[in-house]
C-alpha cells in the first residue's frame, strides 16, 4: 500500500475513533409538574394580569402630563415617578390587603405588594424598566388553624433610562431609584426578583386570603395562576400543599411536599407546614427528619429565629440560647433575638437580665406595634422586680 494512502487511512481511522468516543452532553429529563388534585376544585375566574396594573384613564392622563413636564425640565424618568408617588402617597396608609393598582388608589393604601403593583403601573405608562428586591423581615408569625403564615416584602427599583453607549465606559450597575414606602429596619436582603415574581406574589397573596376564608375553589384558581409565573417558587408549592390539606385531601398535600423535597424546591416555611402535617399524622420518623432539616436548611436570621422559638416551646432553652446568640452576633440591630433571649431569662427566673434584654429590644425596634408589645412586657417585669 502506498505510504500516502496508508497515512490517509490511518488519519481517517483516528477521526472515526474520536467521533465514536466523544461523549455527548446528557440532557436531564424535564422535571414533572407538581402534583395537583384538579378534581378537588371547580374552575373559577380570576383577575387577569393586565387588569392588575390598569390605571383609571383620568389618573393615567394626569400622570402623563406630570411626567412629560418634569422630563422636559431635565428630571430623570425614574425620579419623576418617585416624585409623583411621593406626592400621591402622602395620604396612603399601610393596610394588610393586596390590591390592584386601581384599587390601591381607591382605598388609599395597601401592603407592600399593592404599592409595588402601583409603582409598576406608572412605570408601564412611562416606559421605565423595573427590577425588584425580595427581603425578609421579622416574621409576622401567625398560626391560623394549624397553618403557619409568614409575610415577605418587595422593594421596587425603577431603572434610569438607558443612555447612548460610550465605548470608553463600562456600566456595572444600572442606576435607578428604589421605592420603599414601608421601610423595615429589620429587613434582610434575600434575592433579586423580576416582574414575573411580583405577579406571582400578587396572586399568591390573594390565594392565601381565599384559603383562610375557606373559598377553596377560588384559592386553587389563584395559586395555579401564580405558579404559571413562578413554577419553582417553594412558597407557592407550600400554599398549594396547605390548600389541599385544609380542603381535606391530606394524601395530595403529602405528595406535593414530597415533590418539593425530591426536587429541592424547599423553604423554611414549606418545611414548617409539612411538619404540621406530619404531627397530625403522628409520623414520628418524618417529624424527626423535618425537624433536623429545619435546622440544616436555615438561611436567614429569621429562619434561625423560628428555630429558636421552636426550641423554647419544647423547653430546650440552652439550644435556643445558642441559636439566638449567633443571630445577635451576625445581626445585632434586630430586636427580636433580644426579645426571645428575654423570654428565656424570664423562664429561668432571672428577671433582671430579662428586663435589660427587653430594654435592648425596645431600643432597636422602629415598629410601633412591636415597641408596644416589648414595652408592656418590660413594665410587667419592672413591677415584678419592685415587689
Amino acid at each position: 500500500m502506498p505510504v500516502r494512502l496508508w497515512l490517509t487511512c490511518l488519519f481517517a481511522a483516528l477521526l472515526s475513533a474520536c467521533a465514536t468516543t466523544k461523549k455527548r452532553p446528557v440532557t436531564p429529563p424535564p422535571r414533572p409538574d407538581m402534583p395537583f388534585n384538579h378534581a378537588l376544585f371547580s374552575p373559577v375566574a380570576v383577575i387577569d394580569e393586565q387588569a392588575i396594573f390598569a390605571l383609571p384613564a383620568q389618573e393615567q392622563q394626569a400622570f402623563l402630563r406630570f411626567y412629560q413636564q418634569q422630563v422636559a425640565a431635565g428630571t430623570r424618568g425614574d425620579r419623576v415617578i418617585y416624585d409623583y408617588l411621593h406626592g400621591q402617597l402622602d395620604e396612603f396608609h399601610y393596610r394588610g390587603e393586596t390590591y390592584s393598582a386601581s384599587a390601591s388608589l381607591q382605598h388609599g393604601g395597601g401592603n407592600c405588594i399593592s404599592l409595588a403593583v402601583l409603582t409598576q403601573a406608572y412605570a408601564f405608562v412611562a416606559g421605565i424598566d423595573t427590577r425588584y428586591r425580595k427581603v425578609a423581615s421579622a416574621p409576622v408569625y401567625q398560626q391560623v388553624a394549624d397553618t403557619i403564615l409568614i409575610s415577605s416584602h418587595f422593594k421596587t427599583k425603577l431603572l434610569a433610562p438607558e443612555e447612548p453607549e460610550d465605548e470608553n465606559w463600562i456600566t456595572v450597575v444600572r442606576p435607578g431609584t428604589v421605592i420603599d414606602y414601608f421601610p423595615a429596619q429589620d429587613a434582610i436582603f434575600v434575592a433579586s426578583a423580576q416582574y414575573q415574581d411580583l405577579v406571582a406574589k400578587f396572586y399568591a397573596n390573594l390565594a392565601v386570603k381565599a384559603m383562610l376564608a375557606e373559598e377553596f375553589d377560588l384559592a386553587a384558581a389563584r395559586i395555579l395562576r401564580a405558579r404559571s409565573y413562578a413554577p419553582d417558587d417553594p412558597e407557592l408549592i407550600n400554599i398549594a400543599a396547605v390548600l389541599h390539606r385544609r380542603a381535606g385531601d391530606q394524601p395530595s398535600a403529602e405528595r406535593i411536599y414530597q415533590y418539593a423535597l425530591e426536587h429541592r424546591l424547599i423553604s423554611h416555611n414549606l418545611l414548617s407546614n409539612y411538619l404540621v402535617l406530619a404531627k397530625e399524622q403522628q409520623a414520628t420518623d418524618l417529624i424527626d427528619k423535618l425537624e433536623q432539616q429545619l435546622l440544616s436548611e436555615a438561611k436567614t436570621p429569621f429562619d434561625f429565629l423560628m428555630n429558636a422559638r421552636s426550641a423554647i416551646a419544647k423547653g430546650h432553652l440552652k439550644k435556643a440560647t445558642r441559636i439566638l446568640v449567633k443571630v445577635v452576633e451576625q445581626t445585632p440591630y434586630l430586636p427580636e433575638p433580644y426579645f426571645e433571649l428575654a423570654k428565656i431569662s424570664y423562664l429561668q427566673g432571672d428577671h433582671d437580665t430579662a428586663r435589660q434584654l427587653l430594654e435592648l429590644a425596645i431600643e432597636k425596634t422602629s415598629d410601633p406595634e412591636k415597641s408596644r408589645v416589648f414595652t408592656a412586657k418590660h413594665s410587667m417585669l419592672q413591677s415584678l422586680t419592685e415587689q
